[in-house]
């Protein structure tokens, strides 16, 4: 099991590490919650994240971190084409917490690929 752990994870599996740990600090669950039922904690508009839930969080976080999630964005689009139905930045509160979630599920893409790995 200590190969599941936070750290090898951060250090060796995650493509932004220092990200994904503001994230992880983010998200108000334990590791080892985690990674038992990582498909429990995929979707961030499920509740059952509770860092993820109220505007105040994710607009707040999608504020402070706003360039690094608009890069892993532009990553992402990159290689899998434009999302569509993204909400538009005129809608603040929906663009900053659509942006929280979008870094979230990004996140437990590489955290479900660990550790079904």
């Amino acid at each position: 099991m200590s190969k599941l752990s936070k750290k090898e994870f951060l250090e060796n599996h995650s493509s932004f590490p220092e990200f994904h740990k503001q994230v992880l600090m983010q998200s108000g669950l334990e590791w080892k919650q985690l990674i038992e039922h990582p498909q429990d904690y995929y979707t961030a508009n499920s509740g059952s994240v509770p860092g993820m839930i109220y505007y105040t969080d994710t607009v707040a976080f999608a504020k402070k971190h706003h360039l690094s999630i608009l890069q892993i964005l532009d990553e992402f689009e990159s290689c899998c084409g434009k999302l569509e139905n993204k909400p538009s930045s005129q809608d603040e509160t929906q663009y900053f917490n659509w942006l929280s979630w979008f870094a979230w599920e990004s996140m437990m893409n590489e955290i479900i690929a660990f550790v079904e790995s």
